[in-house]
């Protein structure tokens, strides 16, 4: 099993961040009691973080937020999961004798919606680390960031489980719109006390 966390950071997960998910708090205690559990099971957990430059293209679509080095990059747990931590640059290159170690935490840096757009991250994709892998996800936006670690996921061949009351989107519509698109891409809907008793 592999958990995947993305984008659990101040800029979207606090009413006072530059680019709040709505009601984004209400999730925090599922996310910190997930988190707190891959630390004392050992589950490999992998963190996306937006971590963007001030001139950013991405700017021209959202506001300003998760600039390098600013409050609002953090992630709102930062110590966990107790794990042993590997960062991985927005600009790691591609790595073919990349492997993902058990009982580790990586923290992936990206600078678009896509996680997979480290490549670091997709070359281990694009050579099966992922197939028929238990891949559990939640974070935020259910509509952007989220969407696009779990239909990755689900176009590699992985066993994708959502963990509904530890995600949110930015407007209803959209995220409707992803929830039918994830059922449709084969995505498996799951609860945060389902995945902890497992």
């Amino acid at each position: 099993m592999i958990f995947f966390d993305v984008d659990t950071q101040r800029d979207f997960m606090v009413s006072t961040g530059a680019l709040y998910v709505p009601e984004a708090e209400t999730i925090q205690p599922r996310i910190g009691e997930l988190l707190r559990i891959a630390g004392e099971r050992g589950i490999t957990t992998i963190s996306s973080r937006c971590s963007h430059r001030v001139d950013d293209p991405e700017f021209e679509i959202f506001p300003p937020h998760c600039i390098e080095g600013s409050r609002g990059a953090e992630r709102i747990f930062a110590d966990l999961p107790e794990l042993p931590r590997t960062v991985i640059s927005a600009d790691a290159p591609s790595d073919p004798d990349a492997v993902l170690e058990p009982a580790m935490h990586y923290l992936v840096e990206k600078r678009v919606f896509d996680l997979f757009s480290n490549a670091w991250l997709a070359e281990l994709r694009r050579k099966g680390a992922f197939k028929d892998q238990k891949c559990v996800v939640f974070g935020v936006a259910t509509d952007y960031c989220v969407r696009e670690c779990a239909l990755g996921l689900a176009s590699a061949g992985a066993h994708v489980l959502l963990i509904e009351d530890a995600v949110r989107g930015v407007s209803a519509e959209t995220t409707n719109r992803t929830i039918a698109e994830m059922r449709g891409a084969g995505v498996e809907f799951t609860t945060t006390e389902e995945i902890v008793g497992e």
